[in-house]
């Protein structure tokens, strides 16, 4: 996202005091519109009308709040963590993903106001209602400008999700950055993810013996540019978790010539899995211009002709499927998945420790 590329909604929400006077409204008028809960104040000079930032979405209202946080605040503001993520465009705000492993809830509409800043080791300032401090240093090469607000790289920034968000959480940012960067359509450019793969395990190395650091080496372990959405990401970690060896996105021959991706390809037993979440059938941008019930007969014949031609049974779940582990496990066992239970040899030992620990 470049740095011009900004959420007009975002543009649109926020008001300063000096647009209110102009406006029409008086001090008093505003001070008595913030009172009642008409307006929202998101930090001193900037405002937004609650019935907008209600029915905006939790990224948009947190792009707000960073928007009016830096032209605020004084110069050195650094936006990390969740708030980079959120400017990065990765799927920090998924209620469904922030569930999955018995994770906390999506905040409420005050805590999604709420920013991520990082500070110097020592930083001391007055405790805000409007602002999370994180001490951490981060050097030039690991700020950037994006959406109008000064973050972290994305790669540092996955680096703090990975120890401070649900683990299910960072890998779906992980991969969907990745898939951005490395994979154009089916075809991955392997050599450039080995490539950020070293270059992500030497900040490791650089941060050894830091909170968390354990989970960042499992994310770069982990993390997979073949994964198409967060649902995928999360099923691939639970098949990890359960010693369930998967090859990604294995291409099929087609019944007419052509090639036919199955999420899932299981290596040690005859099935394949698929994960579907509803809005394939009833999001019509995702449907194109064909109705659910023609996007239904496309893959059942589709399944029908992966599992002829193939000779494995296909089994498919859904995002209620893969909030643990365990859940996935009994729906796999129930259709004859052979179900080892924990992580594979394939698996090295230091990420199967951090997987068998995962709530």
């Amino acid at each position: 996202m470049a740095d011009e590329q900004r959420d007009p909604s975002v543009d649109t929400l926020l008001h300063t005091t000096h647009e209110l006077l102009q406006l029409g409204l008086t001090g008093r008028i505003i001070a008595e519109r913030t009172a009642s809960g008409e307006l929202t104040r998101l930090r001193r000079g900037w405002y937004a009308e609650t019935a907008v930032l209600r029915a905006a979405s939790p990224r948009t209202r947190q792009l707000a709040a960073m928007r009016a946080a830096h032209h605020a605040t004084p110069s050195g503001i650094l936006f990390g963590h969740r708030s980079a993520a959120t400017a990065h465009d990765l799927p920090v705000w998924s209620d469904w993903l922030r569930a999955t492993g018995g994770g906390a809830p999506l905040p409420s509409l005050e805590e999604q106001l709420i920013t991520e800043q990082l500070v110097p080791p020592g930083f001391r300032a007055a405790r805000s209602t409007f602002v999370r401090y994180r001490q951490g240093t981060v050097p030039d090469t690991d700020r950037c400008t994006v959406a109008g607000v000064p973050v972290t790289s994305v790669d540092r920034t996955l680096f703090d999700l990975a120890r401070s968000e649900p683990f299910e959480v960072a890998l779906a940012c992980a991969d969907q950055h990745l898939r951005r960067t490395f994979r154009v359509g089916p075809h991955v450019d392997i050599a450039r993810w080995r490539n950020w793969q070293a270059v992500f395990r030497k900040r490791i190395t650089h941060a050894a013996g830091m909170p968390g650091i354990r989970r960042v080496r499992a994310l770069a372990a982990l993390a997979d540019p073949r994964a198409d959405s967060p649902l995928e990401s999360v099923s691939r970690l639970r098949l990890t978790q359960l010693g369930i060896d998967i090859e990604p996105q294995f291409a099929v021959r087609g019944e007419r010539g052509g090639t036919y991706y199955v999420d899932f390809w299981f290596i040690d037993a005859p099935f394949f899995g698929e994960c579907d979440g509803k809005h394939k059938y009833t999001d019509p941008a995702l449907r194109g211009a064909r109705s659910a019930e023609e996007v239904v007969v496309r893959e059942k014949r589709r399944h029908d002709w992966i599992t002829g031609s193939t000779g494995r049974r296909g089994v498919r779940w859904g995002a209620a499927d893969v909030m643990s582990a365990a859940t996935l496990g009994a729906r796999l066992a129930a259709f004859g998945v052979p179900v080892p239970g924990t992580p594979s040899e394939r698996t090295d030992p230091a990420t199967a420790t951090l997987l068998r620990r995962l709530r």
